[in-house]
């Protein structure tokens, strides 16, 4: 184990030199460093049945249900799980699918009893491993960033001992931002309780995709477990369709038409696991086993936050955040990003409009939000936020 850590500190340290010099063509790693890295791109990319390309060029392969990477987990050896997996509880929605950004695969998808991956490649798995580490290193406690440049413009709920939740959702305005070299924008919901989180939403993040479209995301962090996706065991996918990383398209222009992506997170009660639901059908993409999870397992979680997130380098301009617009006067909706129906499920498993919270931003002079409220009609609690400020 000691030696595996060892070398793949090696080769992120290798990617780093490599990735700050442009003129050089190829990543050089020791034969030690590729023998690490072609065993784990063995156990991410399983035989495929089907393959299927997109429009941007990506690649997914369809794999057998039950040799997806989830599987790998030592504590999921002996699961008892299958490809028609339903949550045995799930909690009475207010969401009324109002989402206008169609999600999924083109076609048919992939065949009944499988899951769609995508394909990485040593590259990617490299990227991968350098976001993944500085970034779950930028937290602690209350997910507040401790790394210098991420910044985030959030409502987010108060500390209350007696408020534990089931879950949440949220409808959210899809946008691109034009981030540069390491940077990233992001916007997301986010379920803690204490060293597990639970993260899903849409980001740009040229660092961990190779590109600068806008992505679906999910990020797990269970106990001192972390990644992005299906890059580590943990996420059991039953859906044929939606792919947790998954361009998305089209994307909101600032002052219309505006996009939207629906996102619903819930624990089933008889089992723990933890169910993600996306897109305007409520498509159950899959879930987080309980199992896996420490203070997510048994206990609920005591922390959420919904809005956005970027990072900047020290020395460089703010990476712009949702519209990449400082919010304006309240009332001019289709012109900031926003996240609406934004909820919360109680202890009793209902799903209600997020109350107990409060606004926060790291950095006000450069990144707004603005609260209307939870009683707005069928829009629900609404919330804004983006910048830098112009």
């Amino acid at each position: 184990m000691a030696i595996r850590v060892i070398i793949l500190v090696i080769t992120i340290v290798c990617y780093i030199s490599y990735y700050g010099k442009a003129q050089e063509d190829t990543i050089k790693l020791s034969k030690e460093e590729e023998l690490e890295l072609e065993k784990e791109l063995n156990l991410l990319n399983k035989p495929a049945i089907k393959t299927i390309k997109t429009d941007n060029g990506v690649i997914y392969d369809c794999i057998d249900f039950f040799k997806q990477p989830a599987f790998d987990h030592p504590l999921l050896k002996n699961h008892s799980y299958h490809y028609k997996m339903k949550p045995s509880s799930r909690p009475k929605t207010t969401n009324e699918n109002k989402e206008s950004l169609g999600i999924g695969l083109k076609g048919v998808g992939c065949p009944i009893g499988t899951v769609p991956i995508r394909r990485t490649t040593k590259e990617d798995l490299i990227r991968s491993k350098l976001f993944t580490k500085t970034y779950s290193s930028s937290r602690f406690g209350s997910f507040t960033p401790k790394k210098p440049g991420l910044r985030r413009a959030v409502l987010r709920t108060i500390a209350d001992p007696s408020k534990k939740y089931n879950g949440g959702g949220v409808v959210t305005s899809v946008y691109q931002p034009g981030v540069t070299g390491s940077q990233f924008s992001s916007s997301q919901m986010s379920i803690i309780n204490g060293p597990d989180s639970i993260q899903v939403g849409w980001t740009v993040n040229p660092t961990l995709y190779g590109d600068s479209k806008t992505h679906l995301f999910a990020y797990l962090q269970a106990g001192a477990t972390s990644c992005f996706n299906t890059q580590c065991p943990g996420f059991v996918i039953v859906s044929t369709q939606i792919p947790l990383d998954i361009i998305l398209q089209p994307v909101s222009q600032r002052g219309g038409p505006t996009f939207t992506l629906s996102l619903f997170v819930y624990r089933d009660q008889a089992n723990g696991n933890w169910w993600l639901e996306v897109g305007p059908n409520s498509t159950q993409v899959g879930f987080w086993p309980g199992r896996i999870f420490s203070a997510l397992d048994t206990g609920l979680a005591t922390y959420m936050e919904w809005g956005g997130e970027a990072y900047t380098p020290l020395g460089q301009a703010a990476a712009p955040m949702g519209s990449g617009f400082f919010p304006q006067d309240q009332g001019k909706q289709i012109s900031d990003a926003y996240c609406q129906e934004v909820t919360e499920i109680n202890e009793s498993h209902e799903q209600v409009n997020a109350d107990n919270t409060e606004l926060f931003s790291d950095d006000g002079t450069l990144y707004g939000v603005k609260d209307w409220g939870p009683s707005r009609g069928n829009l629900g609690h609404v919330m804004f936020f983006g910048g830098p400020s112009h």
